[in-house]
């Protein structure tokens, strides 16, 4: 029942989805509601009989499964938007950051915040140039904000600026840039950021409402599989001392004779009052955990950023077509796993020397954060990823279902980079499946049985499913997503091509290549219909094993490409034009390598597509490095 109850979770819209147009708040606000008051009128008359009242209960007190209709509230989880995050990227994208995935262009409010701010005074704009610059080590993608992230979030809200945390407590990655705080007021004032505040609040709101639904899936999802109730509150980290003057015999004594005369029971008692008032004021209160979803979006597209300040769980998210509910999914995994992990103390104890040399082993590839931190941070993002993996093959809370050799595949980046435990974890989830029992009552024996030997060869062990999934992951990544205006098509056209995009998706390229045949009778020279063809054509040869059967269905890829690139809108599909002359000539290369016979020919004409490609300079979505590099590779294949 109870797990029911949980994924009811998931179907709810959050109730705090108001308080996107608000700054997140420090403290949970799910307080009982206040007692009815009661007439106090001299001479009122008597009222009718009522019936008694149910006591009222904190529902902070119960567990989910008691709580008629969970919210995101139930979880100490908020949606909000947060000015000091947006001064901080606004000043970041003028210090220089120029990050954007995918080769895209930067976003249009990202163009827009520069245009506002290009008359910021340019020694501001050269000092803070300089800081990023020497600050950020060598990275160049969204790694090297999420410091200052954590730096704006652990700050007083604008105009102050001031940081209100100890600086024992915060992270090392953010002591060495703390002196950026002074630039970061400088730069408020000096641009009138104030002035342009509410014009980028109001962007973020209305991108934050749409994230109660998403959140909401997400998060009931998690608790769902995991069979558990988030930590929501952490003991104190100190408690305040007690003390106490020196008692004597006599003033005992005086107590106690005291205490034998009547009336005065009552003055002891108030005594006694005051003392447990006393002690009581002395007692630190629980740390509360939060955990805030919200929207970042002078940051690079599909950013996500899981920043922690004290005991708040910050999810930064950058812009993207649909709210990125796997995010979502995989920053509260994070916060509900972190604490379990953290009690484990005796198993952590037990594993941590083959641990740390199973991690040592990853060699120059081992990231810093794994060699730097704890064997509890190892573990619990190993956890995370795993568990992460589990869910996406089981489509839950995901816009795609991954096949398990793409899991595999995605657990393989971690475990390189030193998340060593994440194939043990997958294979303990994927059994604790079929127990479901809760995770706190499972996390023990996981940790006891490690097999660090069979753990060092899992690399080895999954190669060619590895090799499958990162196939799978690059079809997927490559297959273009409609724009909001294709060319020559009206929206039942679009409609059609959007469905054939999640055929292809879905590997049903016979349903996919019979909705696209349909579309083309209607609109012959649709590029993006003939670049869907092509693509269908190319992904079918894969799963044939006559070879001239092949070479026939890929030569048909390369003709779709052919016309797909020759009919596309210069105006608004020359991303579609570069990748179709990419993936012909990819094509051409293949049959080349394959076929003697039309090894000249096909080697040639593929040159001519990737020059094509080249000529078009770089094109938001399109594949003007892919052209790049495989121009040099055919380079140095060329040299004696």
């Amino acid at each position: 029942m109870k797990r029911i109850v949980l994924i009811a979770l998931a179907l709810l819209i959050a109730s705090s989805l108001g308080a996107a147009a608000q700054e997140p708040q420090s403290q949970s606000t799910n307080k009982p509601a206040a007692p009815p008051k009661q007439s106090d009128q001299a001479g009122a008359q008597p009222q009718q009989e009522q019936k008694p009242q149910a006591p009222l209960i904190d529902r902070r007190k119960l567990p989910l499964s008691d709580r008629p209709n969970l919210s995101l509230a139930d979880v100490n989880t908020d949606i909000g938007i947060d000015k000091r995050v947006i001064v901080m990227m606004a000043a970041l994208n003028v210090a220089g950051y120029d990050y954007e995935s995918g080769n895209r262009q930067i976003s249009a409010l990202r163009r827009q915040i520069r245009e506002d701010l290009k008359d910021v005074n340019p020694n501001l704009v050269q000092r803070l140039r300089a800081y990023f610059q020497k600050h950020r080590k060598g990275d160049n993608d969204v790694t090297s904000v999420a410091p200052y992230l954590s730096l704006a979030l652990s700050m007083a809200q604008p105009p102050a600026f001031t940081i209100d945390a100890p600086a024992d407590r915060l992270p090392d990655e953010v002591r060495e840039i703390t002196d950026f705080a002074l630039l970061l007021e400088e730069f408020y004032h000096a641009s009138g950021f104030s002035k342009l505040m509410p014009k980028y609040f109001e962007a973020y709101v209305k991108v934050a409402q749409n994230y109660g639904a998403p959140a909401g899936l997400a998060l009931g999802m998690a608790l769902s599989y995991l069979h558990t109730d988030p930590i929501l509150e952490l003991p104190p980290l100190y408690t305040s001392r007690r003390t106490s003057g020196p008692s004597t015999k006599a003033d005992d004594k005086k107590s106690d004779k005291k205490g034998d005369k009547k009336g005065d029971e009552k003055g002891s008692d108030k005594k006694s009052d005051k003392k447990t008032v006393q002690d009581a004021a002395l007692d630190s209160p629980n740390r509360v955990r939060q955990f805030i979803i919200m929207p970042d979006l002078l940051n690079a597209t599909g950013a996500a950023n899981l920043r922690v300040v004290r005991d708040t769980y910050f999810l930064l998210l950058g812009p993207t077509t649909e709210p990125n509910v796997e995010a979502m999914r995989r920053a509260f995994l994070t916060f509900v796993l972190d604490p379990l992990t953290e009690r484990q103390i005796k198993e952590v104890a037990a594993i941590r020397d083959p641990l740390k040399k199973l991690m040592e082993s990853r060699g120059d590839r081992l990231d810093k954060e794994y060699s730097q931190r704890s064997a509890y941070f190892l573990i619990t993002d190993s956890l995370v990823r795993a568990t992460d993996a589990r869910m996406d093959a089981l489509g839950l809370a995901a816009r795609r279902k991954s096949s398990e050799d793409e899991a595999l595949y995605d657990l393989s980046l971690g475990y390189d980079r030193g998340a060593v435990l994440v194939y043990h974890f997958y294979d303990q989830m994927k059994a604790y499946e079929a127990v479901g029992v809760n995770i706190r009552d499972y996390l023990s024996a996981m940790l006891g049985n490690v097999d660090f030997a069979r753990e060092s060869k899992r690399l080895d062990e999954y190669a060619q499913r590895v090799e499958r999934g990162k196939q799978m992951r690059a079809e997927v990544k490559f297959v273009p997503v409609p724009p909001p205006t294709i060319s020559n098509a009206d929206e039942n056209l679009v409609a059609r091509i959007a469905e054939a995009d999640q055929m292809i998706k879905a590997r049903k390229y016979d349903e996919a290549k019979t909705t696209l045949e349909s579309a083309l009778k209607d609109q012959p020279n649709n590029a993006r219909v003939l670049y869907g063809l092509a693509d269908v054509m190319s992904k079918k040869a894969t799963a044939l094993e006559d070879s001239a059967l092949i070479e026939e269905t890929l030569f048909a890829a390369v003709e779709y490409y052919r016309l797909a690139a020759k009919n596309a809108s210069p105006e608004t599909e020359k991303w579609l034009m570069q990748r179709s002359y990419v993936a012909a000539a990819k094509i051409l290369d293949f049959i080349a390598e394959n076929n003697p016979t039309e090894a000249e020919k096909s080697s040639a004409d593929a040159a001519i597509a990737y020059e094509l490609a080249i000529k078009l300079g770089k094109v938001e979505g399109g594949a003007y490095e892919e052209a790049e590099q495989a121009l040099k590779a055919r380079g140095q294949k060329q040299k004696p």
